[in-house]
């Protein structure tokens, strides 16, 4: 899969990811996806996202936006979670 002309990003399981708009590509869904995991990576939340593209008949995900998150530790003993750490991202899933 070539990516378009002038759009920058990257490949991950097929899947091409660009924190930039894909002119002209109509978007086929809207995700988003939180890991709550402790030890989990980018790559964990990638995956999960590719996996979600796919199934929505893309190949590509733009805006795609992500970071991580850590909730106090009184939040985290009111809701019963270990983890204090999470990822999440979202994004506009296409097909180019």
């Amino acid at each position: 899969m070539k990516p378009p002309k002038g759009v920058e990003g990257n490949t991950f399981e097929g899947v091409f990811f660009t924190e930039q708009e894909i002119p002209r590509h109509q978007t086929l869904r809207q995700i988003k996806v939180v890991i709550k995991h402790q030890n989990s990576t980018l790559d964990d939340l990638r995956q999960r996202m590719a996996t979600e593209a796919k199934a929505a008949g893309g190949n590509a995900i733009k805006n795609f936006r992500y970071g991580q998150k850590i909730m106090t530790a009184f939040q985290a003993l009111i809701r019963f979670q270990w983890e204090i750490e999470y990822w999440h991202g979202e994004g506009d899933v296409v097909k180019i």
